[in-house]
């Protein structure tokens, strides 16, 4: 049982990214994708009180993993405008998988 105050740090494959299925039908022991809507959900229904998630952007560490950040934020910039322009709000999450926090 996790104490008032604790963290849930949780990887999941993202429904709702770019190439998220790739991940979610890539592994056979994946059963289910999630959305940051219903990991938030998943999360509340257990008394979780705080749930973020955040895109899993290429960490950069070296000279090839810069390149492929700015190809990442680049290149995402096109569905990113096209997902406000539908739905009025930004901060899509476009990455295979993503990452929750969750704090009891």
């Amino acid at each position: 049982m996790l104490v008032s105050g604790g963290i849930c740090l949780t990887h999941v494959p993202n429904a709702e990214g770019l190439y998220g299925m790739r991940v979610r039908y890539g592994d056979f022991t994946h059963e289910t994708a999630f959305t940051p809507k219903s990991a938030s959900q998943v999360f509340r229904t257990i008394g979780f009180r705080k749930i973020e998630a955040y895109e899993d952007k290429p960490v950069i560490h070296g000279a090839k993993s810069i390149l492929r950040r700015v190809l990442w934020d680049t290149l995402t910039l096109y569905d990113r405008l096209l997902l406000l322009a539908e739905t009025g709000s930004g901060g899509a999450i476009l990455s295979q998988n993503f990452l929750v926090c969750a704090t009891k």
